[in-house]
This record gives C-alpha cells, structure tokens and sequence, in this order.
C-alpha cells in the first residue's frame, strides 16, 4: 500500500534551542514519506540558520498581530500532503515510530478528523508544566466526539477536512480548539494517541501555588515513569548549546590578591580551586580569564583557559564596569580566533564555593528555556520593604501561612550568569526575559570580596566536599 505524503508543519519564533534537536528526531522516523514546512514569524536568532541545514522549505510570516491560526494555514497551503502533522519547533518526537503512530491512528476510521499526541515533560520543565503536561496527557487512548480538547503542538489532521474548514484566523489563541468544535459539529470525531509521543518543555496552563504544584508532580511521577531518555535528551541539548558558549571569568587585581590567599586545611590559594572546578564542569568548554594580574594570567594557562589581559587603552581594567570587561573580552575572543559565541556564561571569582555541578545545572537551564538570560537565585520568603519617594513599601505577599507565599528571588548572578551574546554586546549585562536557577546552598552563598566572609570561607573549605546543590 502506497504511504500518502505528509506534511509537517512547524511553527518557529526564536527557537534556535530547540529546532535543530526537533529536525533531528524528524529525520529518524520509520515513516519516510514526508515534507518539512516551517512557516517562520520573524525570528532574530539562529533558528533560521539551524533549519536550512535540513530538507525544509521555510516560509515567512512577520504580519503584525501574530494570529496562531493564519500561521497554520499559511503553512499548509504551501504544503502538499493528504495529511498535515502540526508539530510545535520545541516539541520533540520521543522515538523513529512517532510519525507511524499518527498516521495509522487518523487512516483507522474516515471519520476521523485528527488525532493529537502525548506530551511527556521534560527533567528541566517547570512543576506547573510537569504538573499539566501528566494529568493532561494521560496512557490510555481515547475517541472525542463531543470534547472539543485538541492540543496542535503534537497533531494530524485531514487536508480534505481542513479545505472545508481552515483554522479561524481571528483567534489569539485555542484555535485548534476552535477548529475541533466546528468539525464535530459536522459528525467528524478526534483521537488522542498516546503512542505519539513528543516531550514538550512547556505545559498548557501558567498559574498556581508552586509548593502544592510539586507535590502533586511528585505523587504524578512516582505513578508513572516518563523514562530516563528524557533526562539524557536534556543533557545532550545542553551539550550542543554549550559548544556555542563562552565563559568569562574575569577579575581585577584586587579580586586576585584575595584569590591568592590560601585557605586553611589546603596547600592551594583559593584560585586554584576557583580554576580547577571550572574545569571539571561537564558543559564549559571554552574559557577565557580576564585579568591584568601575571599571577592569574599564568596559572589560568596552566589549567588550558584562554587569557586577556585587560590593561589596554580601550579598557582600563579597575576603571571599566563589568559589561565593559564582558564587551571587551568578546570583542577580544572574536579579533583573535573569529568564533563568536551564541551565550556568554559570566562568573564572578570570588564566589569560590562554587561548584561544576551548578555551573552544569545553570548550562543546562539556558540551553532548554527561550529566556534571555539565566542566573543563579535564592528564594526569599521574609518580609522585603523598598524606600520609595521617602515611604516604605511592602514587596513581599505579607503575613500569610508559608506554604501559600508565593517567593521573592534574590538574585546571585555572580555566581553564574548566562545571557545571549547579542545582550552582552549592547552593553547589558541580562536581556529582557529571565529564568533563574535556585540556590539555597549558604556556602556557595559566600562571596571572599568581604572581609568577613573571606574570614569564613577561610575556616570553612576543608567541608567543601559536604556541598549539595
């Protein structure tokens, strides 16, 4: 029997993250006969770039406001299969039988209008998101013909049926809600296929406690395994991002001097060890140490990082703000080895607890959020008030039962700061969305640059070993 072709319609916006990873997995399915169509709405990163590696055709749609449905249908009428799969860029087939599944599902029965998909979270995916994406996209198969649910991100459906009723082109959003609506209203069904399987980062709805929230993630998984290939799938995604980063360690003379010092129970100053963890981080794979200090400069080369020094007309190293030395140090990178990272990962060096472990964590965290920027936080549950016009105001949600305050995140980008290169060299340190890392480790906490920490983190280094993330 002749297979009929299907078309494969992605949606992107900025998703250089995820839509190389998404092609990939496409191009391994057992079902061969297919297009690629990705109808692009304006994106300003390398997601265009990623695409045109693979068999696509790219269409483009930048019309002002973005209307889900009009993307839909653009796609589809430069497409030309029998039957259409919406795929979301960030929703990645789990295995080869993926495309299968959806095809023999939707040729079971004419009446069937579409079939949609399993979305299994992934390790790195919000508790809300986890939360949705296991209630709502359960084992069992199921036929609708009066529930109008039916999620695009993961979907077949009918050209013939779709000729007869295109997606609404007026919806700003549930247009695949909409369009499951109107062709139940003309006697057609839908089927959800929990054998499709894509794993989505994002989940379907964006409110709630988040304590109540990862409790309920927690009962939803010990029900059911979503399987450890997504915790590797996480891991390579941010492997690859991570070969387009550059870590920037940089630090002035004053910073060295209390750097050199050494700890008590060690032999080694407190650069060394800074150093040594940088290294032993699975995901940092280019590093260059901004300083003018000849003590810094030398040993850094001994640990195989890059070097700039920094005292030159143009940056005047105690004198330049950070986004100077950040500026400086790309520009740097790019006169003398032409590479022009996609991420800057900024460390500050006299957080000297730090571990490989969350540097690895934070890596992974920007590689699978879309956001700009990525930093280490801790929460902060006590009462905040701000100074404002000479009046002091309440920041925090006031004197409620802890379990029902919703966290102020106190920021530690010293720590670890990672933010798209485009940001850093227009001179801002974070971009215009931010997704933040937790920490609540009072060690790594520990910045030497005071007096009195340095003082402990003197005495407290030979426990350096009892650090969890």
């Amino acid at each position: 029997m002749t297979q009929p072709l299907v078309s494969i319609i992605i949606r992107t916006k900025n998703e250089e993250a995820w839509i190389g990873r998404t092609l990939r997995a496409v191009e391994t399915q057992t079902y061969r006969n297919y297009e690629v169509i990705i109808v692009d709405t304006g994106s300003t990163d390398r997601t265009l770039e990623i695409a045109k590696k693979f068999p696509c055709q790219i269409v483009c749609d930048e019309t002002v406001p973005y209307r889900p449905g009009r993307v839909l249908n653009r796609g589809i009428h430069a497409s030309n299969g029998s039957l259409l799969v919406l795929l979301s860029a960030h929703a990645v087939p789990v295995d080869e039988t993926w495309l299968a599944q959806l095809v023999s599902t939707i040729l079971e029965d004419e009446q069937t209008a579409g079939v949609y998909g399993r979305q299994l979270p992934l390790p790195e995916s919000s508790p809300f998101d986890k939360r949705d994406l296991l209630i709502t996209f359960g084992p069992e198969k199921r036929v609708q013909r009066k529930d109008n649910f039916f999620h695009n991100a993961n979907a077949i459906i009918r050209r013939d049926l779709w000729e007869r009723i295109p997606f609404d082109e007026t919806a700003t959003n549930i247009e695949d809600r909409l369009w499951t609506k109107a062709v139940q209203e003309h006697g057609f069904s839908v089927t959800y296929e929990p054998e499709a399987r894509v794993y989505h980062h994002h989940g379907i709805h964006q409110y709630g406690n988040v304590s109540r929230c990862e409790t309920t993630v927690t009962i939803l998984e010990q029900l059911e395994t979503v399987g450890v290939s997504a915790q590797e799938m996480d891991h390579q995604l941010a492997y690859e991002g991570a070969q387009q980063m550059l870590t920037i360690l940089p630090m002035s003379h004053e910073d060295t001097e209390r750097l050199l010092e050494i700890p008590y129970g060690s032999d080694q100053p407190f650069l060394n060890h800074v150093l040594r963890e940088i290294a032993r981080s699975s995901l940092i794979h280019r590093v260059v140490v901004a300083t003018a200090h000849p003590i810094a400069l030398e040993l850094a080369k001994t640990f195989g990082f890059e070097t700039f020094f920094y005292l030159t007309p143009m940056f005047n190293g105690p004198e330049a703000s950070l986004e100077e030395v950040l500026q400086a140090t790309l520009t740097f990178v790019k006169e003398t080895s032409g590479f022009t990272p996609s991420h800057v990962l900024f460390l500050k060096g006299t957080h000297v607890f730090r571990s490989a472990e969350l540097m690895n964590a934070l890596i992974k965290k920007a590689f699978i959020e879309k956001e700009d920027s990525v930093f280490v936080a801790r929460k902060e549950y006590r009462a905040v008030w701000a100074l404002e016009q000479g009046t002091f105001v309440r920041k925090d949600s006031g004197f409620i039962k802890h379990e029902q305050k919703e966290p102020l995140w106190m920021g530690y980008m010293g720590l670890g700061c990672i933010t798209k290169t485009a940001f850093i060299q227009a001179g801002n340190r974070l971009g215009e969305s931010v997704a933040v890392v937790p920490m609540n480790n009072a060690l790594m906490l520990l910045d030497i640059q005071n007096a009195t920490e340095r003082e402990m983190a003197k005495h407290l280094f030979v426990k350096r070993h009892d650090m969890h993330l």
